[in-house]
């Protein structure tokens, strides 16, 4: 069977890889001039360090992506991360606390406030059984928001709030989060160990893509639909290609223009999916920051536009050799909004202004700064959004002749992409 995948991210590598892996003839069409999707890899030339300026590692639960890992020959090259995450906190006496993966507390909550925290997670975890990473129908924690059953002030700043910026990309206030996200997060966060690839995790996808046929910088105008079966898709300036079968592994917003318009569920649903933008910046400086600590979270209510960092000198030793720190500041929704668009030096400044805050004499270690932009952040999944999401799938499945595959169906990262991969696979036959 013909097979076009449309995208090159985690998703579609990972369908055409199982795809092809079944013996189908497959080809795989990307708009961008690389493979990789959010995964992307920054290099400092001056003195060879590197960082990852997207996905940034992988999960102990992830056992997809741990054996495309292993199938390339990459599973030599993991990491763990170890270390600590330091807090900024002005209700501190010194200002700012650390807290551990494992077993972690938060002073400013007091006793009382973590041991909510602890019997939270430990009663949530327990009551509600779920596949971390697959497309599931669970309306008692998809019709709540997070927000309507965590009313504790503390609770939702060290634990929502918290959860939220590192696995969403996003303040949680404004984002209707609901509670079956939330019992995600708490899986794939607190619950597992991290690891990272010493030569980025985008080493997974440049691996992936070496192995299949792969089209660049070659943008998909439509699904090409005839006598109700989808044929092929035809690019930006007209060309059509032909296929048995599409496996569209564009983001949603993107999905959503090639569907025809007489496919109102599948539409309605793919243009519905909000992904904001984000952005990254990212200063290599001329020295070590703090051994041990590889995360640094900003206090919620402050105004502050960096939300955190991540040290990847720390996280990654393997991809730093100065052995100086790679400070990356993440702006994330809402702030990145007003942000995006302004030009990298205006960016630069102002992570450096608030960072400046933090780090006395900050400015002065500066040696390189460098902005990612990422159109697509990491997609919301407020409340409702999993009923929406299997009603799309089976209006979608009904389609002859195409399959859709991402992350923003349930989770929002590599994981649950891999997962709709593998469905889509499995329906090829």
């Amino acid at each position: 069977m013909k097979v076009v995948v449309v995208g090159a991210g985690i998703a579609g590598l990972g369908a055409a890889t199982y795809a092809a892996k079944k013996g189908h003839d497959v080809q795989v069409i990307e708009a961008s001039g690389h493979v990789g999707g959010r995964a992307i890899t920054l290099k400092n030339h001056k003195n060879g360090d590197s960082c990852d300026v997207g996905t940034q590692y992988y999960h102990s639960t992830y056992s997809r992506a741990l054996g495309l890992i292993e199938d390339v020959g990459l599973g030599g090259r993991l990491a763990s991360i170890s270390g600590d995450t330091r807090f900024f906190d002005d209700r501190t006496p010194k200002g700012s606390f650390l807290v551990g993966h494992r077993l972690p507390w938060f002073s400013p909550a007091g006793v009382l406030g973590n041991l909510k925290m602890g019997w939270f997670l430990l009663h949530r975890i327990a009551r509600h059984r779920m596949d971390t990473f697959a497309l599931e129908s669970h309306p008692e924690l998809d019709s709540v928001a997070a927000y309507d059953v965590v009313k504790d002030p503390m609770l939702r700043e060290f634990m929502v709030r918290t959860l939220h910026i590192a696995g969403g990309l996003a303040e949680p206030e404004n984002t209707n989060v609901c509670l079956m996200q939330l019992m995600r997060l708490i899986r794939i966060i607190v619950l597992t160990d991290y690891l990272a690839l010493e030569g980025g995790t985008a080493s997974l996808h440049e691996a992936l893509g070496k192995r299949l046929d792969v089209r660049l910088e070659s943008p998909v105008e439509r699904l090409v639909v005839e006598g109700g079966k989808t044929r092929g898709v035809e690019l930006e300036g007209g060309e059509v290609v032909k296929a048995d079968h599409v496996i569209v592994g564009a983001t949603a917003p993107r999905a959503a223009t090639m569907v025809p318009d007489e496919w109102k569920t599948e539409k309605e649903f793919l243009s519905g999916v909000r992904i904001p933008p984000g952005l990254i910046i990212t200063f290599f400086l001329d020295r070590p920051l703090e051994k041990g600590v590889w995360s640094y979270f900003s206090q919620a209510g402050t105004g502050k536009r960096v939300s955190f960092c991540t040290d990847i000198s720390q996280k990654t030793p393997a991809m730093v050799p100065s052995g100086n720190a790679v400070l990356q500041a993440w702006i994330v929704f809402p702030a990145a909004d007003s942000l995006v668009d302004s030009n990298d030096d205006t960016i630069i400044d102002a992570a450096r202004t608030e960072l400046e805050d933090r780090f006395d004499g900050f400015s002065s270690w500066i040696e390189a700064a460098y902005v990612t932009r990422h159109q697509y952040g990491v997609p919301w999944h407020p409340v409702g959004h999993h009923s929406r999401a299997i009603e799309f799938m089976a209006s979608a499945d009904e389609r002859p002749g195409v399959s859709f595959v991402g992350d923003y169906f349930s989770g929002g990262y590599l994981e649950p992409a891999l997962w709709s991969a593998e469905r889509a696979a499995a329906r090829l036959g």
